[in-house]
């Protein structure tokens, strides 16, 4: 049997796990539409996600021998544990009530120090922890650890407990990039000592559970990796890419987020927290300049029972040319592209984005995105991959540089387009 590594990749709409082959071929994917519980809508779906993700694990296992597994995970999410339980994990959309979350913002460090905007509901770490610690001060005991979305995936699967930099440097109010250490609202209530020790996202944490591996046929020596967050995964893979190597680049990572990230180059003159503007940290702790917007959810409303329906460039000019109330399926197509492409071009230059763009995740398939999108930067250049799972890729190259799906990128030609709207 053919030996492979498996990416377990927890999304915020959906998981998928993805297993690969040596060569870089992929062999199989499964994916799974995350639920909320019926009896707590504002918790994440971590029994169903754990029982599609073994299933799906032992499916992977009779392909191939696994010999490693890396999790990754989107951000804001983290998972209270008291002892080896879960008691609690926050959906980032649930809100605070207003009291707790004015009392929050009371306590949190400066933005100038963590780059950590502070956004609605439940999007900063921080205030999910606060906010049970007010309301629900028996559910968490002081000898209670909390893990962060990736890293609890981990720990499910090897019973290590760690944290690491691209997971608390995704807007948690929890890290101080630039310092390289625990924000001070972080060590001030404790929450620090309680993540984990701090790992990079590649070291291997540790073998598979001995009764999950014999349970699910792994072998006994698959080996489970510390993991990382999603768009820091996308924006690691960009980073072998020959055509964006040898100066600055921007990655755009696609799915419920669009999440705009620019590498090198001289940076935003500020950073502007009413603009969804924020530094990422990448698996090396570096801070990333990066504007994000939840475009995967809005274009599902803009396209409505259109969705599906591809986007054709052709349609771009009539698209920008006027608004219909009620375009045919194409015609809104091309229009919801089009005003994806018009927020990711503003973002783009929020961060001051040089050099060539690489579109990866959901949205690169969309051919009328792209060229839309090309069309409003015509200094830089605009590459797709036609593989669409940066995230996988990223993954791959952290752990095994060698398996990391390859491939030339396309050149993505301009859209005829009007002038990009203000």
């Amino acid at each position: 049997m053919d030996q492979a590594i498996a990416v377990v990749d927890i999304g915020k709409t959906r998981s998928k796990l993805s297993l690969w082959a040596p060569d870089g071929r992929r062999l199989v994917e499964r994916d799974y539409l995350n639920a909320a519980p019926a009896n707590n809508p504002a918790q994440l779906d971590l029994a169903g996600i754990e029982a599609w993700l073994k299933r799906a694990l032992a499916e992977a296992a009779r392909i191939a021998e696994i010999t490693a597994i890396v999790p990754v995970g989107h951000g804001a999410a983290v998972v209270l544990m008291d002892g080896d339980t879960a008691v609690a994990a926050l959906d980032y959309e649930a809100a605070p009530p207003a009291g707790v979350a004015a009392a929050y913002d009371a306590l949190r460090d400066p933005f100038e120090s963590t780059l950590s905007p502070r956004l609605p509901a439940g999007l900063n770490v921080g205030a999910q922890l606060y906010w049970l610690e007010q309301l629900y001060p028996d559910l968490w005991p002081r000898t209670g650890q909390a893990l962060l979305w990736a890293q609890y995936w981990t720990w499910v699967l090897s019973g290590e407990r760690a944290c690491e930099v691209t997971s608390l440097g995704c807007h948690t109010d929890l890290w101080r990039p630039a310092q390289r250490r625990f924000s001070d609202l972080a060590t001030r209530r404790g929450w620090a000592e309680r993540l984990g020790p701090l790992r990079h996202a590649a070291d291997a944490l540790g073998p598979v559970r001995p009764a999950l591996a014999a349970a699910l046929d792994l072998p006994a020596t698959c080996v489970v990796h510390c993991g990382l967050h999603d768009s820091n995964a996308a924006l690691h893979a960009a980073r072998g890419l020959p055509e964006l190597a040898g100066g600055p680049f921007a990655v755009v990572s696609t799915g419920t987020w669009v999440v705009s990230m620019a590498v090198g180059g001289a940076g935003p003159v500020a950073y502007d927290p009413a603009e969804d503007m924020l530094a990422n940290v990448d698996v090396d702790g570096r801070p990333i300049p990066t504007a994000r917007f939840m475009g995967g959810r809005d274009y599902e409303s803009w396209m409505g029972e259109a969705l599906g329906e591809p986007g054709d460039p052709a349609l771009l000019p009539r698209a920008a040319a006027a608004d219909w109330p009620h375009p045919p399926p194409p015609l809104r197509a091309a229009r919801a592209a089009l005003e994806l492409a018009r927020r990711t071009h503003r973002a783009l230059g929020l961060i001051a984005a040089e050099g060539p763009i690489l579109i990866e995740g959901r949205f690169a398939a969309d051919a009328a995105f792209a060229a839309a999108l090309a069309g409003l930067r015509p200094a830089q250049p605009v590459y797709r991959s036609a593989l669409t799972d940066g995230v996988a890729a990223g993954a791959l190259r952290l752990v095994a540089p060698g398996v990391a799906p390859a491939g030339p990128l396309e050149l993505i030609g301009p859209g005829d387009l009007v002038a990009p709207s203000a």
